[in-house]
């Protein structure tokens, strides 16, 4: 089975490090206020998925392997980022060797 090239992979976790954090950071430090975000069932329900997903991909990888990096790596590094950071980046690590 031929593995996603890996240039796409830096460059998609790159997008979510350079490009999505920023933005959400600068949210959640200089925009958010908790009363407005209770009222907004969107983000309510983004926030839910993202979590979810985050954790259904995780699992898939812990019955699932890709590599020697451990299925809560994803976890990990889609707290220290996004989501967009970190299942690129996870997965480039796991396939790099191969």
């Amino acid at each position: 089975m031929n593995s996603i090239n890996p240039k796409v992979l830096i460059g998609a976790s790159l997008l979510g490090l350079l490009v999505v954090n920023p933005l959400y950071l600068y949210w959640q430090f200089f925009q958010f206020e908790f009363s407005s975000f209770r009222n907004n069932t969107i983000a309510i329900a983004l926030f839910i998925e993202v979590f979810a997903l985050t954790f259904l991909i995780a699992f898939y990888f812990k019955i699932n392997p890709t590599g020697k990096v451990k299925w809560y790596w994803l976890i990990v590094l889609s707290f220290l980022g996004s989501l967009l950071f970190a299942l690129p980046f996870y997965y480039w690590l796991n396939t790099r060797n191969k």
